[in-house]
């Protein structure tokens, strides 16, 4: 067992893994929607999660949690059984059940052909995904986003505004505004963690945008920045959004920055991502309204 250990030596994921995670998880992106299958997800919530990483014979295990609230990706692995085999003798050590989040689709399809009468699913609505097609979102067409339109337009007559893609002549106006949004939300949210964790890694992140294929935009009045998402590819179909804000002043710049990301810089991709609403009922409120092609459902797995 204690070879077991030595094996599995769970570290908190850092920009110099980076090209190891990619190596790792790129095999199974093709097919995949989910946010899981990019480095950036891992690299961004990794204090808020507590999310660690360990290598072994060419699989990548990823946990999240701490002590008796662990809780398993899915191992990133050519042979699932083995890799599986391995957790449930790391969760008999540590004497704790082994669970594992998992989204639907063809790795969540092979564990269940594998181990699914030995393991309980319930859906986790609080992590479902939230998928788009990007030619609906370029051109919010259509009855159902009436009202999105006339925000981008009220905005459009009330500001002088342009949109730019985040590159290194805007970036520190960009972190600049990243920061007045942390301060002005962390005031008024009961999880100020979460946005000081997202804004940190962000920093540390947007500086190394080329090395790490995250891709951004920005929205611009009188050459201050009031809104930018940024994000970075899941595979050739389908974009992964980390990152939204708009200042409270702006409140109507998220529906500009959401069209304009996609239409200067997304349409070569079907899909983008806009991940879970964390079970913010605002959030959510907001992610449907856009009206998801696909709601991608996650699970937690539990052994027995």
């Amino acid at each position: 067992m204690q070879g077991l250990l030595q094996t599995l030596n769970f570290l908190a994921p850092t920009v110099d893994d980076f090209d190891a995670l990619k190596k790792a998880i790129l095999p199974f992106a093709k097919g995949s929607m989910s946010c899981e299958i990019t480095p950036l997800t891992l690299l961004i919530w990794e204090k808020y999660y507590h999310q660690k990483i360990a290598f072994f014979d060419d699989m990548l295990f990823v946990r999240l949690g701490e002590g008796q609230n662990i809780i398993y990706l899915l191992p990133f692995a050519k042979d699932m059984k083995k890799a599986v085999e391995i957790l449930k003798k790391q969760a008999l050590y540590d004497n704790i059940p082994l669970a594992f989040l998992a989204a639907e689709g063809v790795r969540l399809d092979e564990f269940n052909l594998l181990f699914g009468e030995e393991f309980s699913q319930t859906e986790s609505r609080d992590d479902f995904e939230y998928i788009y097609s990007t030619q609906k979102l370029s051109t919010l067409s259509g009855k159902a986003f009436h009202s999105k339109r006339n925000h981008i337009s009220a905005f459009s007559k009330q500001y002088n505004w342009h949109y730019e893609a985040i590159n290194s002549t805007n970036l520190a106006d960009v972190l600049k505004m990243a920061d007045e949004w942390t301060a002005e939300m962390s005031a008024l949210s009961d999880d100020a963690k979460s946005i000081e964790v997202e804004n940190a890694a962000l920093k540390a992140l947007l500086p190394q945008m080329d090395r790490l294929g995250l891709k951004g935009g920005c929205i611009k009045i009188n050459d201050r920045v009031v809104a930018f998402s940024v994000g970075s590819p899941i595979n050739d179909e389908v974009f992964d959004i980390h990152t939204e804000k708009a200042l409270t002043e702006y409140r109507t710049a998220y529906a500009v920055i959401n069209r304009e990301f996609i239409l200067n810089d997304l349409l070569d991709y079907k899909y983008v991502n806009r991940e879970d609403d964390m079970g913010i009922e605002g959030l959510r409120k907001a992610k449907l309204s856009y009206k998801p092609d696909i709601l991608l459902k996650k699970y937690i797995i539990k052994e027995g």
